[in-house]
C-alpha cells in the first residue's frame, strides 16, 4: 500500500515535469533501469555495493542518515515512513528533474549546433552538385528534344517518293561542287562518305596568326557523323576545338545545327558550316588555347589566379568560398574556437573595460 502511495506520487511528478521516473523497491529491479531519467530506490540496503559506490549529498533528518541523492539517483535506506517519504520525494525530485531537463535541453542544443555546422557544409555541397547535374540533364533534355525534331523532319524526306529523293541529291550535288575550289581544294565520294579537303587555315586571334594544315571533312551519309582529321597537331589537338580523335569535336552552340544539316543531308549547307567552324577561335571555350600553336609563347602560372581548396577551382580563395567556413562570427576557412576568433564580438564586461579605459583616457588628457 506504500509502495503505491510513493509511486502515484512519482508518477505525478513525471507527468508534472515531462521526466521519466522509476521506482525499485528491490535490488533485482536495478537490472530493468537503462539509466533514463531519474531512479527512486526505495527500502535500500544502505550496506549493499551499490549504495556504498554511490555518489551523492547525503539525505538527513534529525540526525539520521535516510540516504543519498545526486542528479538522477535518490536512494532511501529501510522502509522510513510514508510522510518522511514523501517529504523527501517534494524536497528533491522536482529539482532533479528541472536539472534533468536543464541537461538534456543543453545536450540537444549542443548536438543541433554541431549537425547544423555538418549539414551546412554538407548541404553546400549537395547543392553544388545538384545544380551541375540539373544543368546536365537540362542540356540532356534540350539535345535530345533537338534530336527528336531533327529526326522527324528527316523521317518526312526519307518518306518521299524515290523520284523526289534523286531530284534532291541530284541539286545537292550541283550546290555541294559549287565549293570547289572557292572553299575546299576537293570534295569526292568515298563508299557512303563524302569526304572534303580545305586549305591550308589560317586563324588570327589577339594579335597572332596562327597557321595549319589543310583538314579533311569526313560526312558519313549512312551514320549522319561528321569526322574531321589533319591540320596540325600539338598536345593530341589539330585544332583549337578539334582532338586528334576525328570523332571528338566541341561544334559549342552549332552542334544541333551539324546533326540536322548532316541527318537531312544537306551537304552543301553542312560544308559550309564547318569551313566557317574551323576558320573560327572561341578564346572563352577551346579544348586547347590557340597560342599553345606558337613555339614563343609561354603560359602564365596559374599561381597568380586565386584557387579555392575547397571548390577544387580557380577564381576565388576559400575566405571568399560560400560553400565553406570554420568560425560563425568571421566565418573564414580556419581552425579556430570561438574564443580564438579574430572578429569575435567582444562581450558585455569586454565592452564596459573599453569603456572605462577610454573615459580614463578622456580625463586624463582633458586634465
Amino acid at each position: 500500500m506504500i509502495e503505491q502511495q510513493i509511486r502515484t506520487l512519482c508518477d505525478f511528478y513525471a507527468q508534472k515535469w515531462h521526466t521519466p521516473i522509476t521506482l525499485m523497491s528491490k535490488e533485482t529491479d536495478i537490472t530493468a533501469w537503462h539509466e533514463v531519467g531519474i531512479a527512486v530506490h526505495i527500502n535500500a540496503d544502505k550496506n549493499s555495493t551499490l549504495c556504498k559506490d554511490l555518489v551523492g549529498d547525503a539525505i538527513v533528518m534529525e540526525d539520521v542518515l535516510l540516504g543519498k541523492v545526486n542528479a538522477s539517483w535518490l536512494v532511501l535506506f529501510g522502509a522510513p515512513r510514508l510522510d518522511v517519504t514523501s517529504n523527501i520525494l517534494d524536497a528533491h525530485l522536482p529539482r532533479m528533474c528541472r536539472a534533468f531537463r536543464s541537461a538534456q535541453r543543453m545536450a540537444l542544443i549542443d548536438t543541433t549546433q554541431i549537425v547544423a555546422a555538418e549539414r551546412k557544409q554538407e548541404l553546400a555541397r549537395s547543392l553544388r552538385d545538384d545544380r551541375y547535374e540539373l544543368e546536365r540533364l537540362s542540356m540532356q533534355v534540350m539535345t535530345l528534344s533537338r534530336k527528336i525534331e531533327g529526326d522527324n523532319e528527316i523521317l518526312k524526306l526519307f518518306s518521299r517518293a524515290p523520284e523526289l529523293i534523286k531530284a534532291r541529291a541530284t541539286r545537292t550535288f550541283v550546290e555541294m561542287m559549287k565549293l570547289v575550289p572557292s572553299c575546299y581544294e576537293s570534295i569526292k565520294l568515298d563508299d557512303s562518305s563524302v569526304i572534303a579537303t580545305t586549305y591550308p587555315i589560317v586563324l588570327e586571334h589577339d594579335g597572332g596568326r596562327y597557321e595549319f594544315e589543310p583538314f579533311t571533312v569526313e560526312v558519313k551519309l549512312d551514320t549522319g557523323k561528321v569526322l574531321i582529321c589533319g591540320g596540325t597537331e600539338m598536345n593530341g589537338y589539330i585544332h583549337p576545338h578539334v582532338t586528334d580523335d576525328p570523332n571528338n569535336i566541341c561544334w559549342g552552340n552549332i552542334g544541333h545545327l551539324v546533326s540536322r544539316l548532316a541527318g537531312e543531308l544537306d551537304l552543301h549547307g553542312l560544308l559550309q558550316l564547318v569551313h566557317q567552324f574551323l576558320h573560327s577561335y572561341n578564346s572563352s571555350d577551346p579544348f586547347q588555347k590557340i597560342e599553345k600553336w606558337d613555339p614563343d609563347w609561354v603560359e602564365e602560372s596559374d599561381d597568380a589566379e586565386p584557387y579555392c581548396s575547397w571548390c577544387d577551382d580557380y577564381g576565388h580563395d576559400v575566405s571568399d568560398c560560400e560553400s565553406c567556413w570554420w568560425c560563425e562570427h568571421c566565418q573564414q576557412f580556419d581552425d579556430h574556437d570561438e574564443e580564438d576568433c579574430p572578429n569575435r564580438p567582444a562581450d558585455d564586461n569586454e565592452e564596459e573595460e573599453d569603456a572605462d579605459a577610454e573615459l580614463a583616457e578622456d580625463t586624463a588628457t582633458a586634465g
